[in-house]
């Protein structure tokens, strides 16, 4: 396929590009400034693509496949039981000049879900409370292809660069009921930074987004066919869709977010920065004869702030505090129709469901370095909230949870050609409040559901795992490397566990 045959040429254009570069530097040193702990504490700074000049001081590039298996005991319903699958991707930064910086990344997903229910659709954090369900469900076979690449241009005290980011997704079902969901999201990301003083700069950002949905459910039984819903909250549906042989559903949404930055020696030393955006995302049915019915109109609103600082003690000794806030709405609308006519006309459009998250998070950084070994420990806080409602009928739920844990890296080298990574972590949340407003509706298997899916949401989690990898160099060839991961999730007194492993190159 065309985005397979991306990430292969893009492959090829790293290593033709890096090779000669990377034979200079010791392997650990390579995978230290690759891999680089603090790039990943920091991810949110390089949102603005003109932050990425200070990403790295020299190329690299990866090529991997991995495969993984996760199984879930407690689960949404709707997000299915877990998944297991395949993942092939590449990935590569390159400093063309000493001011001109390209970068890019494809990546490849097959993967099976595993008992998804009361859920015919994809990207259900996307566009819920709208989606389409029935309960039966079943295993679900998902493709993702994505890709993105970015410029970057220096000019004297001005900064420009902007980035491009295309995935798709494929979900489709081969027994009754046939659901098949195919999604195209489209982004625009540009920004541009102004040197104001030293080591100085301020910038702007900003990104577009186009986002499609197309899905439908199908039969090949003429017996025992389920009912299918045109959901609109906890539990509740429009009628007037709903029960359709054939439904078809789009959501078309467009957003975009602006921001702005400051940071002190490309956010090494410091940096804050503050966006907030917009967008709409409207569903609509079609009846199988081409005609289309707006039934929602899902409004959303963010902004985020985050601000960090890092100090160096003794050269070997790296400090750092992050902050960051996040708040988040959906504002949901309903579309009216009458039947009085032949044809359907809307009546009316009102605003019916709203969600709301409000988080707060601090993490800490802490990291050693000497020539041949580092370690890296970086824990966090976080609080979040959590409110919804809908009216007409009125119904609600509210949660507090409070997360906290911590995530570690240890890097050492074996000899000159052998490094081993060892990367432990823990987190737990605990709820804090929860509040359950819901209410009852006409169907026995609905309201189990909404009730098991509250409970879901008010349980404490605890989370464990770790990952080893392996990298290696012969002489000559890049250099390669064999890792593995393991998660255990306690949740509801039961255990969710992953495993997956990959290998690959990297230069």
């Amino acid at each position: 396929m065309l985005h397979t045959k991306g990430s292969f040429l893009l492959l090829l254009i790293g290593f033709s590009l890096t090779v000669e570069a990377q034979d200079s530097l010791s392997l650990f040193k390579t995978l230290n400034n690759q891999y680089s702990t603090e790039r990943n504490f920091k991810t949110q700074f390089y949102y603005n693509p003109a932050a990425m000049s200070d990403y790295s001081s020299v190329s690299f590039s990866e090529f991997n496949a991995g495969y993984h298996d996760n199984n879930e005991k407690s689960y949404r319903q709707q997000l299915g039981s877990g998944s297991k699958g395949l993942t092939v991707e590449a990935k590569s930064f390159q400093k063309l000049k000493p001011n001109r910086y390209v970068w890019g990344n494809a990546n490849y997903q097959n993967l099976k879900v595993n008992s998804v229910k009361w859920n015919e659709t994809l990207d259900y954090d996307r566009v819920a409370p709208y989606t389409t369900a029935d309960s039966v469900g079943g295993k679900l076979n998902l493709e993702r292809y994505q890709f993105a690449g970015g410029y970057l241009q220096k000019l004297n005290r001005w900064t420009i660069a902007g980035q491009v980011s295309y995935s798709a997704q494929l979900g489709y079902r081969s027994r009754d009921p046939r659901m098949r969901s195919t999604t195209s999201d489209l982004k625009i990301n540009a920004g541009l930074n102004y040197k104001v003083f030293r080591d100085y700069e301020i910038g702007i950002f900003g990104e577009l987004n186009k986002y499609t949905q197309n899905n439908s459910v199908n039969f090949q039984s003429l017996l025992g066919r389920p009912y299918v819903y045109q959901m609109s909250g906890f539990g509740f549906s429009n009628y007037l869709f709903n029960g359709g042989t054939l439904p078809k559903n789009t959501f078309e949404e467009f957003s975009y977010k602006g921001g702005i930055q400051i940071s002190g020696n490309g956010g090494r030393d410091f940096y804050l920065q503050a966006s907030a955006g917009t967008g709409n995302n409207m569903k609509s049915y079609n009846d199988g004869s081409n005609n289309f019915f707006d039934i929602s109109d899902l409004k959303n609103e963010n902004l985020e702030i985050e601000g960090a600082k890092f100090f160096t003690v003794h050269e070997k000794h790296r400090l750092g505090l992050l902050v960051n806030y996040r708040a988040a709405r959906n504002t949901g609308s309903e579309y009216g129709y009458s039947l009085n006519t032949v044809a359907l006309t809307q009546i009316f459009k009102r605003e019916s469901f709203r969600r709301e998250n409000y988080e707060t998070t601090i993490k800490g950084f802490y990291q050693y370095t000497k020539d041949n070994f580092s370690v890296t420990a970086v824990p966090f806080f976080r609080r979040e909230d959590i409110k919804e409602r809908r009216l007409f009928p009125d119904a609600g739920q509210k949660f507090v949870y409070i997360y906290f844990g911590i995530n570690a890296d240890l890097k050492q080298q074996i000899n000159d050609r052998q490094v081993l990574t060892f990367q432990p972590y823990f987190s737990t949340r605990k709820v804090n409040k929860f509040i359950n407003a819901l209410a009852t509706t006409p169907n026995a298997g609905v309201n189990e559901w909404i009730l098991q899916d509250f409970n879901f949401q008010a349980s404490d989690i605890t989370t464990f795992g770790a990952s080893l990898r392996y990298d290696f160099k012969l002489e000559k060839l890049p250099a390669f490397f064999v890792s593995a991961q393991y998660q255990s999730q306690k949740i509801q007194e039961k255990n969710n566990n992953f495993a997956g492993g990959s290998i690959g190159i990297t230069f």
